[in-house]
């Protein structure tokens, strides 16, 4: 990828944990892969904020967040390339979440949604996600930064 330009975006997740351990995930239109709830930080408004938003508008999901899981920048599974070219090198905060209600409806960001548990994950998964979702299945005390 060097020499292409690359865009930096400034981004949040939230990792849906059910009662029973099962992870929410969304089919991303237009590239078919399955992800976690996440986008864009607007301006003004907090990582928390934002993770909510994204998670509300994407799956019509309200969550409250647990905790940080991780900070996510590395550019070796944090940048993508999708299907029009355009390149991404995401950098954000992803939350552990659990579902409140399901008060909205999706936003057309996503073809289908499903609960999965962390060891039968669909395919194919969000490049950028696999690392946050190997780190749900083995969390830890503290946050993952990298």
């Amino acid at each position: 990828m060097s020499g292409e330009k690359i865009e930096l975006r400034v981004c949040c997740g939230v990792v849906v944990l059910d009662e029973r351990d099962r992870v929410l995930l969304m089919r991303r239109n237009g590239e078919g892969t399955w992800g976690l709830p996440g986008g864009g930080m607007a301006p003004g408004e907090t990582w928390e904020q934002a993770a909510r938003r994204e998670c509300r508008e994407e799956t019509g999901w309200d969550v409250d967040l647990d905790g940080l899981l991780g900070l996510y920048s590395d550019p070796a599974t944090q940048t993508h390339r999708y299907p029009g070219g355009a390149v991404m090198h995401f950098v954000g905060a992803v939350f552990l979440g659990r579902p409140r209600s399901r008060t909205a409806t999706p936003d057309g960001e996503a073809t289908e949604l499903g609960w999965f548990p962390l060891d039968r994950l669909p395919a194919p998964l969000f490049a950028p996600d696999v690392p946050v979702l190997r780190d749900a299945v083995h969390r830890q005390d503290k946050p993952f930064v990298g």
